[in-house]
């Protein structure tokens, strides 16, 4: 062996891996980007669920013989109520209540003779809501139990009942299936999702960039069957395949659970084990929902794959998918996550959710219907998208040249805009900056650290990458004059807006509540700007630079690359929805993503970049000045966050605002009137 052979071998090993771009941004990029992604919002997720379950109220039912004389014992006592109940426990077998607390005998006789008295507590161990009520009550009768304890150590003669007042003692009321589907509830939904996905994985590869590695795919198309019929094709062959696969899995996991089930029962000699049965009607029912699951990803799996030149390259795009489409499926067993009316539409998460009511006897025929309903509308769309991209010559038969080896700035030619890829790959590239140190340099001074992020992590970078791709920064950024229409029109909408928008965040707050220590740090950083020189520090950190430099990101550089492959609407809607996931918080995507939707059809409209930058910086502006509470008192009586916080906008002001906001943009289509007319009148002219 000649190890001179071997070098050279290795050489162009790595060489012809580094020299596809895909390779390496997938194989590096995505990793270092969505194992970050995965974590911050695997995190918020379980600390908005945790959250949920702290500040529930729980719903307690007392069965005894005089309730009356156990009622005042809540009194003061927060975050738990006392419900009528005529059956206590048929009440919580129907999760109508959280716990039942059983007092037997006469309390106050029983008392005041200094004997025992014996508590039980009845709850459900399957319902997590349960579980916390069991534990506020035994930290209520604990409290009890002291105050109990100091009266009788206060008196004379001590025996050993006076220290021991309350008795309590835990009894579990959940049935043997309803803790069997628990546990099925918690391992094969997620199991279930990976599956399917698994048994789609090969197949779309092997149909589309297969096809396209071995020469295949431009025969296919030469015969006299349409693109749509050759999609359905092997669409069909994919869904089978996946079906295949989840339907042998999920009788495969069955079946082992039983047998698991039995071995253990034995082996524990457990009689509770041994009752417990499987809830078959169940497994019937996921049978039916997953069909138009196995749908929606393999349509989603054919449509990423269908971009790959080789099998390699799209086992690089779709593993990063598979994780992806885990994220809902893990978030959805979390502690407390129920299938919602709200969650019933989300993809992926409704079949988790629904499955763990199924396994514990809970979903009724209209969540099923709801839950089979939604998936089916989003398999039906993710066909429609796997049918267009196969319909697209360019990327079914897409050619695209590699990541040049030199890496010198001649190699490129020049262009007026950046590609889609190299836009995603900014945004993701300046994401993971971010991440690891933009968040470093807030920690160590917030202000100080907003402006190294926003100049030194998102502007610089984007500049850079334009220059060194040599891409023509006027076009690529709208580097264009705005009129005084523009102008006037992007002020109007951006301060309407911003009225609008903080009375949504009224009602977002109702359905995402911001915790208490997200909000007191909002506060102590805006409280920077209560002085002058505080004041002006801030507005250049929070207002003027993001103005700027984010918008020279979205607005510019990432909206016209995107451009290049999508419509202007979905270009806009795709670009605010990659804003709202940049800023790291659950708690701001939709308002942001929201903000990025007007931003970027200012921009669009306008064809100028100073429009989005105009109307940031007010939003940004305003909401400082309101937040320090640096606006006039006739407007802060108002629009004082407190007060929008606590009771949203009157109609009257939400009206203004409105009207504002459509003759804003009135402005602006006008504007955008004369500016097309005096293009076609003399075409040289802007």
């Amino acid at each position: 062996m000649k190890l001179r052979t071997v070098n050279t071998i290795f050489r162009k090993e790595i060489l012809d891996t580094i020299r596809d771009k895909r390779t390496v941004i997938m194989m590096i990029g995505l990793p270092i980007v969505l194992y970050p992604a995965m974590l911050l919002i695997g995190l918020q997720a379980a600390i908005v669920q945790h959250q949920r379950l702290e500040a529930s109220i729980s719903r307690i039912a007392i069965k005894a013989d005089a309730p009356r004389t156990i009622e005042p014992w809540f009194d003061g006592i927060s975050k738990m109520e006392v419900v009528p109940s005529n059956d206590p426990e048929g009440d919580l077998a129907r999760n109508e209540v959280d716990a039942v607390l059983v007092v037997r005998g006469d309390v106050e006789k029983i008392l005041a003779e200094g004997r025992s008295l014996i508590v039980e507590v009845l709850y459900d161990i399957t319902e997590f809501s349960s579980r916390e009520a069991v534990g506020r009550l035994e930290d209520m009768l604990d409290t009890m139990r002291k105050t109990l304890l100091a009266e009788r150590l206060s008196r004379s003669g001590i025996e050993e009942h006076y220290i021991r007042p309350i008795e309590i003692r835990r009894r579990d009321v959940a049935s043997p299936a309803k803790t069997t589907g628990t546990m099925l509830g918690l391992i094969l939904p997620l199991l279930m999702v990976f599956m399917i996905a698994l048994g789609a994985f090969y197949p779309a590869i092997d149909l589309t960039a297969g096809e396209k590695e071995r020469g295949t795919f431009e025969t296919l198309l030469s015969t006299p069957a349409s693109k749509i019929e050759i999609v359905a094709g092997k669409f069909l062959t994919v869904f089978c395949l996946a079906m295949l696969t989840g339907i042998l899995n999920l009788a495969s996991m069955a079946a082992t659970f039983v047998f698991m089930l039995s071995q253990i029962s034995v082996l524990l000699n457990d009689t509770v084990l041994l009752q417990m049965r499987l809830p078959f009607e169940a497994f019937l029912i996921v049978l039916v929902v997953i069909i138009p699951l196995a749908f929606f990803i393999s349509a989603m799996m054919m449509s990423v794959a269908v971009f790959a030149r080789s099998f390699k390259e799209a086992q690089n795009y779709i593993t990063p998918f598979l994780l992806v489409i885990t994220i809902p499926a893990v978030i959805a067993g979390f502690p407390g996550s129920r299938l919602t009316a709200a969650a019933q539409f989300v993809p992926i998460a409704n079949v988790v959710l629904l499955f763990k009511d199924l396994m514990k006897g809970h979903a009724g025929i209209e969540p099923v219907f709801s839950v089979f309903l939604s998936n089916a509308v989003y398999a039906g769309l993710a066909l429609l998208f796997a049918s267009w991209l196969f319909q697209r010559e360019e990327v079914v038969l897409s050619e695209e040249r590699g990541i040049p080896l030199s890496l010198r700035r001649f190699s490129f030619a020049p262009r007026s805009t950046l590609t889609p890829a190299s836009a995603f790959g900014l945004y993701a590239t300046i994401l993971v900056a971010i991440f690891y140190l933009g968040s470093l340099a807030q920690q160590w001074h917030i202000v100080s650290g907003l402006l190294i992020t926003e100049w030194g992590l998102i502007l610089l970078p984007t500049l850079l990458l334009l220059w060194f791709l040599r891409i023509d920064f006027k076009e690529s950024c709208y580097l264009h004059r705005l009129s005084s229409g523009d102008v006037a029109g992007s002020a109007l909408t951006a301060l309407s807006c911003l009225v609008l928008a903080l009375h949504f965040g009224f009602l977002h707050n109702k359905v995402l509540p911001i915790p208490e220590d997200y909000q007191q740090f909002f506060k102590d950083f805006f409280a920077r700007g209560e002085t002058p020189g505080g004041l002006v520090t801030l507005l250049l950190a929070a207002a003027l630079s993001p103005a700027i430099c984010e918008e020279m990101l979205f607005r510019g550089a990432m909206l016209s690359g995107v451009r290049q492959r999508l419509r202007p609407w979905a270009s806009v809607l795709l670009i605010a929805i990659l804003f709202g996931l940049f800023h790291i918080s659950i708690y701001r995507i939709v308002p942001t993503a929201l903000l990025g939707i007007m931003l970027g059809y200012l921009v669009l409209r306008t064809g100028s970049i100073f429009s989005g930058m105009l109307a940031h910086g007010l939003v940004n502006a305003a909401a400082i000045l309101l937040a320090a509470d640096r606006m006039p008192s006739h407007l802060v009586r108002w629009l004082a966050l407190e007060h929008v916080e606590r009771e949203g906008l009157p109609w009257e002001i939400l009206a203004i605002a409105g009207i504002g906001a459509f003759a804003g943009i009135a402005l602006v289509e006008i504007s955008h009137a004369h500016r097309t007319h005096a293009n076609k009148v003399n075409p040289g002219a802007g």
